[in-house]
C-alpha cells in the first residue's frame, strides 16, 4: 500500500506555490489581452464582434482558473492547519495518559 506523506510546512510551500502560480498567469494573460485589445478598436464587423466574443469567453475562462487555482491553494492550506491541530491534540493526550501511575504486567 503506497502512503503519502508531507508536513504542514511541505503544505504550506505548495499552497504557496498555486497563489504564486495563479498571480503570475493572471498578469501574463491580462498583459496579452491589454496589447491584444488595441485591436479591437481597429477592428470592425464580423472579425471585430469574434474577436470580442473570444475574449469575453477567455475571461470567463480564466475567472474559473483562478478560481479553481485559488481554491486548490486554499484547501490544501486547510489541510496543513488542521493537520497541525490533529497532532497537537493527540500529542496532548498522549502526554497526559503517560506517566499516570499505570503500571503494566510486564
Amino acid at each position: 500500500m503506497s502512503q503519502t506523506q508531507a508536513s504542514s510546512g511541505d503544505m504550506a510551500k505548495v499552497a504557496g506555490k498555486f497563489d504564486q502560480a495563479n498571480s503570475d498567469l493572471t498578469a501574463m494573460l491580462t498583459k496579452l489581452m491589454d496589447r491584444l485589445s488595441v485591436l479591437q478598436t481597429a477592428w470592425v464587423g464580423s472579425g471585430g464582434r469574434a474577436f470580442e466574443s473570444v475574449k469575453n469567453q477567455y475571461q470567463q475562462d480564466l475567472a474559473q482558473l483562478n478560481k479553481a487555482l485559488a481554491d486548490t491553494a486554499e484547501a490544501i492550506k486547510s489541510s496543513g492547519a488542521s493537520y497541525d491541530s490533529t497532532d497537537s491534540s493527540a500529542a496532548s493526550l498522549v502526554a497526559k495518559s503517560g506517566g499516570g501511575g499505570v503500571s503494566l504486567p510486564l
